[in-house]
């Protein structure tokens, strides 16, 4: 066999073998993305949480940068209707109402930073009161002035969907 046939031979045996490693390893890869997800899913079963939608995933799905952003990374909508839209209240007696938002259930992270289990991420559409303190405040947000469009982690017991709003009457 000539050296040319030799080195075009050995280079297609190296392309297959690398075609079939790459295959298994992506198809262990998935095993245990299922087995983790399926797991995930269980213990937020036994918690009472529940699992926020798949994203899309593929060639259509559209990529966007997050960095330094506030882009929801399921790709919900903002804009879908005022059926999940809630009030953000501060500790006060009775607790007081300072921003409109929207939660995102399922989230675990805001900024890089793991929400606490009485947390939730919201995402800030409209102030009310923009001297607020807000109640999870970071290095760049105090006030709730500075909040608007915006994902910041809320108390959870802090969160109430429209529909739920508590009116005090004074």
């Amino acid at each position: 066999m000539a050296p040319k046939e030799l080195e075009q031979l050995t280079q297609q045996i190296w392309d297959q073998l690398e075609e079939s490693i790459t295959e298994k390893v992506t198809q262990q890869l998935m095993l245990s993305f299922s087995q983790m997800q399926s797991q995930l899913q269980s213990q937020m079963q036994s918690q009472g949480l529940a699992l926020p939608p798949e994203p899309e995933v593929g060639p259509s799905a559209s990529r966007v940068s997050t960095k330094d952003s506030c882009v929801d990374p399921l790709g919900n909508d903002p804009d879908t209707g005022d059926s999940d839209k809630c009030g953000l209240y501060i500790k006060e007696n009775p607790p007081r109402l300072v921003s409109l938002g929207r939660v995102y259930e399922g989230s675990i992270i805001v900024h890089n930073i793991p929400l606490l289990h009485d947390q939730v991420k919201v995402d800030v559409e409209e102030v009310k009161d923009a001297d607020a303190p807000i109640p999870v405040p970071t290095d760049k947000v105090n006030l709730v002035g500075q909040t608007l469009n915006t994902f910041l982690a809320w108390p959870t017991y802090l969160v109430k969907h429209l529909s739920e709003h508590i009116f005090y009457c004074h």
